[in-house]
This record gives C-alpha cells, structure tokens and sequence, in this order.
C-alpha cells in the first residue's frame, strides 16, 4: 500500500490527560513509520456542548480528587451487562452522542478515513451505528484492564495493556477474541522507545552524587495526596523531593507556597520531560493511572503506588504488584520511612526495577501502527 494511502482517525476525549497522550503516541508513530500518510485527531467532547463537555470534565475531576467512592460505584454499577445501570448509561451515552456529533460525522466524511481508532470510549456507541462493518475502527486500552463500555462487540478488534484484560474478552465471550484482541500495550510516547540513562537524567536534573531523588507524581491531572507524602520526607534533608502537580494548576500554586521554606523539596507544574525524572530517581511514588505507569514501566522506575482510585486504577495497581514491579503505600503518611527502608536495600530495589522495565512495552504504539500497516497491505478489514 502506497504511503499516501493511509488516512489514521484517531479519535480521544478530554478526561484526563491518558487518553490524550495514548492518541498522540499513536499519531506520531504513525508519522514515524509512515512519513506519507494522513493523520487526524480529533478530541470527541469538542463536539458536545460545553455545558455537557465541561461537566463531563469537571466530574471526572471532582470523583478522582475528592469522591472516589462516587467513581467507584459508577464504575461498577456500568461494568455489568445485565445491569440497570449499564444499560441506563449506555443508552443515555448513545442518544447524547448521536445528537452531539452531527458535525464531527460531516468533518471527518471529507476525510475519508481506511482505518480508526480511539482511546476513549466518548461517542463511540452512535459512531459504531453509522460506520460498523464500513471503516475498521480498533479500541485502543489506556489501563492493564478494559470496561465493558470499552468492549463493545462492534469494534473490529482492541488493542489493550495486559493478558488480564485479553481474559476479560473471551469472558465476554466476543467472537474470535484471540485473532481480534492483540495485547502489544499501553501506547506511550515515542521518547520512551530509548529509556534515558540514569547518569544522564540525574545530570540534566541537576541531582548531586550520592543525593536521594524522590518524585511524587499525581499523572497529567495532579491528583492525589501529594502535599501528605512530602510531609513525610520533610526531616530527610539529605533527600530531594520533587513534586509534579501536572496540569492541576490550583494545587501547583498551593504547594509551591507552602514549601517554599523547604530547601529539599521542589514543587514543578507540568514538565516535558517525565521520563527524565522516571530514570533519576531512586524512587517514583506514583497514582496508578494507566499511561503513568506504562511511562514508568517503560523506564524502569521503582516504584510507590499511592491512592489508587477505585475501579480501572485499583486494577492497574493489582496488577503492577502482581508482577513485582512496585510496592504500594498503606499508611500514606509514614511513606518517608518506607522509601528509607526500600532505599537502605538496594538489591530490593534493583529487583523492582528489573521487574518493572520487564513488564514495561516502550514500543506498544508503535506496534500497534506496524500490526495496522501489515493488516491494511493484506487486505484485512478493508471493504
């Protein structure tokens, strides 16, 4: 298949930041493997009405920051065929979705795309009415485990993080699963194709020899108990703390201020160079969001999991110590002596280390692109 023939829709919602960042992986691999191609993104709230995309958002936000209990019982309450609820929510995202993207339908005809994807299931129900069985349109997984509303039989096939979540599909018992569900993982950004060399990251960063690096990350939308945590390293004045807030602006200001008197804690917004500080550091504490983890995964970073929100995060985490690529925090503010503890063994920590760059996959998106190249050239899924 010429260059020139491959026309990528790939579609994602603005929840979060993971879905975004899978999308832009996906985009520039496939600019990568095929400089000729064409490549449209397109974020599917823009096409809802603010007032339903803002509350979408805020949402999202407030139950992942403050009610994780609400998410939880939503989560579950939707993952659940036969439920009530799921049906409720699915026929409420169709009606929503097929009123709201009129317009997104008429930009992407002109398109004319071969081959979709999306990272988010937003809208997708009223696509799947208008293009099934037209244009191959792939779900692409963003954590270790999918959602029922992520499995939609409809779909031509899923690309996801995990054997865990392949098992999920053949216990939906979705038709020919094993040629349809390819588990190549989480897409993370082409600069996490080479993991940076320590060395090298603490030098960029700036970190003395012999000093003890800690980042505190709370992913792209700065959620968890960041501040709590630094509090506990706050008499370690021979560590650095570093605490990434992300996009989450509100607690960026809050926190810069209130360890603006600490020498050995350092408060940053969002950064371009996470897989820097993922290298670096003696030890990452991090909420298990499924792109932050894939990222430092991928890096080898060891590993603290803090505040898992209940539902996909909860799996994400599960499935991290399961592979003994982390150790999870349970009394949050005694997490200092805990880092001290991992630190005092290093051979514990190389091992977490190994067992995390083992089950990190660097070049998830860009086998996805080359599985939808070689399947486009053999004429799969193409009408």
């Amino acid at each position: 298949m010429p260059d020139e023939e491959l026309r990528l829709l790939i579609f994602h919602a603005s929840v979060g930041t993971g879905h975004i960042a899978a999308a832009e992986a996906l985009g520039e691999w496939c600019g990568a493997l095929r400089p000729g191609s064409e490549i449209m993104k397109k974020d599917l709230l823009r096409y809802a009405p603010k007032w339903l995309a803002r509350s979408v958002r805020s949402s999202y936000l407030a139950m992942a920051r403050r009610y994780p209990w609400i998410w939880e019982r939503l989560y579950k309450d939707t993952d659940v065929r036969s439920g009530v609820a799921a049906r409720f929510w699915n026929g409420l995202g169709r009606g929503v979705s097929r009123a709201c993207l009129k317009k997104l339908m008429a930009e992407v005809k002109t398109f004319k795309p071969n081959v979709v994807l999306t990272t988010h299931f937003f809208g997708m129900s009223a696509l799947l009415d208008v293009w099934e069985h037209s244009i191959p349109i792939y779900f692409v997984a963003t954590d270790y485990a999918t959602h029922l509303l992520q499995r939609d039989p409809r779909f031509d096939g899923w690309f996801v993080g995990s054997e865990e979540a392949s098992r999920q599909f053949r216990a939906d018992n979705v038709p020919s699963c094993d040629a349809t569900v390819k588990n190549f993982g989480i897409p993370v950004s082409r600069s996490y194709s080479e993991p940076p060399d320590r060395g090298k990251s603490r030098k960029k960063l700036s970190v003395g020899d012999g000093e003890v690096l800690v980042s505190i990350t709370g992913g792209g939308i700065g959620a968890g108990a960041m501040d709590v945590i630094a509090d506990s390293m706050l008499d370690r004045k021979d560590w650095r703390v570093e605490i990434l807030c992300g996009a989450n602006r509100s607690m960026y200001e809050t926190l810069r201020d209130k360890y603006y008197p600490f020498k050995n804690v350092n408060v940053c917004s969002y950064v371009n160079n996470m897989q820097d500080y993922y290298a670096a550091s003696d030890m990452v504490v991090l909420k298990p969001g499924g792109l932050s983890a894939a990222e430092a995964t991928a890096c080898g970073a060891a590993i603290l999991l803090m505040d898992p929100l209940p539902g996909v995060e909860r799996y994400n985490c599960e499935y991290l110590l399961e592979h003994g690529a982390a150790r999870k925090i349970y009394e949050i503010r005694r997490t200092g002596e805990q880092v001290e503890e991992l630190i005092a063994s290093p051979l514990e920590i190389q091992r977490m280390r190994e067992n995390a760059k083992a089950l990190g996959k660097r070049n998830a998106a860009r086998d996805i692109i080359n599985w939808l190249i070689e399947s486009l050239n053999e004429g799969m899924n193409v009408v």
